[in-house]
């Protein structure tokens, strides 16, 4: 009996961190959605820079970019580079902004 439950608490202990690791996926996909990606430097004249990302992915970008605690970022086409296992990747950057709710 002891052995029951010993497993049964095993697996809900594991069940309660997988759902925790899914939600936090889902909290960040949303989060990075909030993120606006503009190619024009007037759209961030007056923001605050928090820093530059790098990825081969857009969405991955808007959740650095989220993490950073930006809402807008800036694509900066002129900074792209190859990357990867294979040097073959092309990889975007862009500079992240705090920018005023408009």
């Amino acid at each position: 009996m002891k052995t029951n439950r010993a497993a049964a608490s095993v697996w809900l202990a594991w069940l309660a961190f997988a759902g925790g690791c899914a939600s936090s996926t889902e909290a960040e996909k949303v989060e990075a959605s909030r993120v606006r990606v503009v190619s024009d430097k007037q759209m961030v004249q007056g923001c605050k820079i928090l820093g530059t990302v790098a990825d081969d992915a857009l969405e991955d970008l808007q959740k650095k970019a989220s993490r950073l605690g930006g809402n807008v970022m800036l694509l900066t086409p002129e900074r792209s580079a190859k990357g990867g296992y294979f040097g073959l990747q092309d990889y975007k950057t862009a500079d992240v902004y705090q920018c005023p709710a408009s």
